[in-house]
């Protein structure tokens, strides 16, 4: 609920910078941190702040580094969930489409993991079904965009073997 106040807050404060909105998650977590009694409480806390931060900087990272700082603190920390996991994928990917399109490998990729690891739950999860129906929608956002996803490695051997066979 205080995650939810705040991130209202800071996204109607139009002048918010990703600093300012890093610095209220950080100082929120702090109070929630008192609260909490037990270690797992504590990096649970952790986590949520981190990609709370991610989420912000999403829609407020105007360069790479501030986005990348974000993203930083939630690969140190780990992901609370495969959902989690996959969302920080999606919003890479969608932030570098929208602002750093030489960003993109590195979101591709995140998501390509994300995809991988959705693939592996059982057919019927429903968050299986889900979490692979937004990535398909952000991959055609991107891809609207003009981002492709890269080449696999061996693809570009494949294509020139068959081109010089002819």
């Amino acid at each position: 609920m205080e995650f939810d106040k705040l991130t209202v807050a800071l996204l109607q404060n139009t002048s918010a910078s990703v600093a300012e909105g890093s610095r209220e998650y950080l100082a929120l977590q702090k109070t929630l941190l008192r609260e909490a009694e037990t270690e797992w409480e504590r990096r649970h806390i952790r986590r949520l702040v981190a990609h709370h931060i991610l989420s912000f900087a999403h829609f407020r990272a105007r360069i790479w580094d501030e986005y990348r700082t974000a993203l930083l603190r939630v690969r140190r920390l780990d992901y609370p969930s495969l959902e989690y996991r996959m969302h920080a994928a999606c919003e890479t990917l969608e932030w570098a489409a929208d602002r750093d399109p030489t960003k993109a490998a590195l979101g591709w990729a995140m998501v390509e993991d994300a995809e991988r690891r959705l693939q592996r739950l059982r057919r019927g999860n429903p968050l299986r079904k889900q979490a692979l129906a937004a990535i398909a929608s952000v991959k055609q956002r991107v891809a609207r965009k003009g981002l492709a996803p890269p080449a696999p490695p061996g693809a570009a051997r494949r294509t020139s073997r068959a081109a010089s066979a002819r």
